[in-house]
């Protein structure tokens, strides 16, 4: 399943007000920057001006060679395809693949990036009609429009790995009415282009995208959407936290202190996002299937080929010099999940383990199959406590490693120390088996799998062999020194 599908797994900041905020309020972001969290193109400007853009000129084939390119720069900066071959747009990626350059463009610390999430979604429960977004007629995102005589192949949707079944939007939002309250639902799916007309695509199971199909099949009517690619990293961030249901889409102006606007679709009765470089109107066929993938998964591995659900596409528009935004399965699925699943972790295990001071869901565990706590221990025992309770707050993990307030979750070889110095497997090691997996990885049988607690914390209290050698803080700015 897509990349951004897996996040349903996830019942995200479910304490909603709860979530602390750290300071952070929905109208802290200065104005500048919530521009750039709305705009794609404003905010790739501001890449480009802080040095953290990548132009490639030479023109790439979106078939294997864009992903390829893109895969070599993962992690470090964004990268923009300027000319891509086939298609008149250019291709953006690697917005989230960065956790330093996100905290940049959110004009914070990058640690602090789930707290003004949290502190939005909080906002936004204590009072669901505050900043409302209007729906205008008319704006940036139906400036061309296309209702026939339209291709969705002119669009430089990438083929991404080896093995993919065709070319795919991948960081879509999809926007649809819930049938029985007409209440707007956003969130993401991994989309496969079958026809210049028709998509196939996957829906997880527990997805309210699900439920409404659901509803909608049993009348034998189809369930209208719009496909909103390249729309802002605020409310792309937004359509990927589940658990909050419909009209969360709010939540991202509550990020960036006001509201951000829809339009009228052209086709069918869904609003769109009004910043949106492409919007892509369809109806969902009832009880069709059709064959979609194989797709290069978040974990390194590929989503297999199956008879999934089918959209007809009535319509295009677009800004009149659109940006394709693609995603690169990896790093920016997992730092997006990160972002938002750290928050609810800290938040819920805290209130029953004050110990707990630090979350970290790592690269090494696809972003939400394995985590790093951090524990100031107050008595010997917390440890397992707190592991227990991480696996219950976050089912889709399968391991958790515990560790002191001297051990960096950030840095993979000072973990790696404390479960070398620190973890006795005779003591330490906790073992759940048969407990309930995330289907996407393949090591999970029967919907189940053996999950693994590791503690890595020293004893309590503080035994004169676990003291860790210290060395005196310099400031290297004050000596001489040639390089």
């Amino acid at each position: 399943m897509r990349c951004y599908a897996i996040l349903s797994m996830f019942l995200i900041i479910a304490l909603g007000a709860s979530v602390p905020s750290n300071g952070f309020s929905q109208s802290s972001l200065p104005p500048e920057v919530g521009d750039r969290l709305v705009d794609i193109k404003k905010c790739i400007d501001y890449l480009e001006r802080s040095g953290n853009l990548v132009r490639v000129k030479s023109e790439v084939d979106p078939m294997y060679e864009l992903a390829g390119i893109a895969k070599k720069y993962e992690g470090k900066k964004c990268i923009l395809f300027e000319k891509v071959k086939g298609s008149a747009f250019p291709v953006f990626m690697g917005l989230l693949w960065n956790r330093e350059i996100v905290g940049n463009l959110f004009n914070v610390p990058k640690e602090k990036v789930p707290f003004v999430i949290g502190a939005a979604i909080g906002a936004w429960r204590k009072d669901k009609s505050a900043l409302a977004s209007r729906i205008l007629e008319k704006g940036p995102a139906n400036e061309v429009i296309l209702t026939k005589d339209f291709n969705l192949y002119d669009l430089p949707a990438p083929v991404h790995a080896l093995k993919d079944g065709g070319p795919y939007f991948d960081s879509s939002v999809v926007v649809v009415n819930d049938p029985e309250t007409g209440v707007p639902n956003i969130s993401i799916h991994r989309i496969m282009i079958t026809g210049r007309d028709r998509l196939a695509f996957l829906i997880d199971p527990g997805r309210h995208l699900g439920a409404y199909l659901d509803i909608m099949e049993k009348r034998g009517k189809p369930l209208e959407v719009t496909i909103n690619n390249g729309i802002g990293l605020a409310p792309w961030l937004v359509s990927s936290v589940p658990g909050t249901g419909p009209g969360k889409a709010t939540i991202a102006n509550h990020i960036v202190g006001r509201p951000i606007d829809f339009i009228k679709a052209q086709t069918v009765n869904v609003p769109a996002f009004a910043d949106a470089q492409f919007v892509i109107e369809a109806e969902i066929l009832p009880n069709i299937r059709e064959p979609e993938g194989p797709f290069a998964e978040v974990t390194g591995y590929y989503g297999q080929r199956e008879k999934r659900w089918v959209m007809q596409v009535k319509a295009i528009t677009h800004q009149k010099n659109p940006i394709f935004h693609s995603v690169l399965s990896g790093q920016e699925v997992w730092n997006a999940v990160g972002f938002t699943a750290e928050a609810k972790i800290f938040v819920t295990v805290n209130q029953k383990v004050p110990d707990l001071k630090a979350v970290f869901l790592p690269p090494g565990g696809c972003g939400f199959y394995g985590v790093v706590i951090q524990l100031e221990k107050s008595k010997e025992g917390v440890q397992e406590e707190a592991i227990r309770e991480t696996f219950n707050t976050f089912p889709s993990l399968q391991w958790v490693i515990a560790v002191d307030t001297d051990v960096n979750i950030y840095d993979p070889i000072d973990v790696e120390w404390a479960f070398t110095t620190r973890f006795n497997a005779k003591k330490g090691f906790l073992m759940l088996k048969d407990q309930p997996g995330h289907i996407l990885n393949p090591m999970v049988e029967g919907g189940l799998v053996t999950k693994v607690g590791i503690d890595a914390t020293a004893p309590y209290p503080r035994t004169p062999p676990f003291e860790r050698v210290k060395f005196k803080e310099v400031n290297l700015k004050e000596y001489e020194i040639k390089e």
